[in-house]
């Protein structure tokens, strides 16, 4: 005998439920992550793209200070959880005190949140933006500005992995499309240069 508890030696198992589930959820995350990693590669060049064993986010680093990441940010509900991708860019650190900026996909303008600058908002809300933002499906775009950084988070409709606990059911993906994830970095290089 080791000593160990029955409950702990199947907490341990590779067999236990909690290993089960910890492989479904990590190959659904390998799964969606092989377009944004084609996305990235295409762009990039498959060298500069990095992943973490976990398919839990790849990364890019440019030249220029600029880092590119896909990677995933969980919402939780009352009977279970949205696990949606999100792909953020950053240049510099942004602090805490950083401007707010949302946009709002019903004007194609961005709303300014908290010490926001109005003029930085409608600077962001270009032509460009609209028309990358417009072709695919987009749940949350942010932009937060300070005298030391920039960053953008953009969170797609396409890339969640929905999950019910109550009742229990099988966790259901919806893989977003090559020319979405394109237009995702895309837009993300675009705001970090406004």
């Amino acid at each position: 005998m080791t000593g160990r508890s029955e409950g702990e030696s199947r907490r341990r198992s590779p067999w236990g439920l909690r290993s089960r589930v910890s492989r479904l959820y990590g190959s659904r995350r390998q799964r969606l992550l092989l377009v944004p990693q084609a996305a990235l590669e295409a762009r990039f060049g498959s060298s500069h793209v990095e992943a973490d064993d976990d398919n839990r986010w790849l990364r890019t680093h440019l030249d220029d200070g600029t880092i590119v990441e896909v990677g995933f940010a969980g919402t939780f509900r009352m009977f279970g959880a949205l696990i949606d991708t999100q792909w953020t860019a950053r240049r510099g650190a942004v602090g805490g005190e950083a401007g707010r900026y949302e946009y709002r996909f019903d004007k194609g303008a961005f709303v300014s949140k908290g010490s926001g600058d109005p003029g930085v908002a409608t600077r962001l809300a270009d032509s460009t933006t609209q028309r990358l933002a417009g072709r695919s499906e987009i749940k949350r775009l942010t932009v937060l500005v300070d005298a030391s950084g920039t960053q953008v988070e953009l969170v797609p409709l396409a890339g969640t992995i929905t999950a019910v606990y109550f009742p229990p059911m099988p966790p259901y993906t919806v893989v977003m499309k090559e020319e979405e994830a394109k237009d995702h970095i895309a837009l993300v290089l675009h705001l970090l240069d406004r």
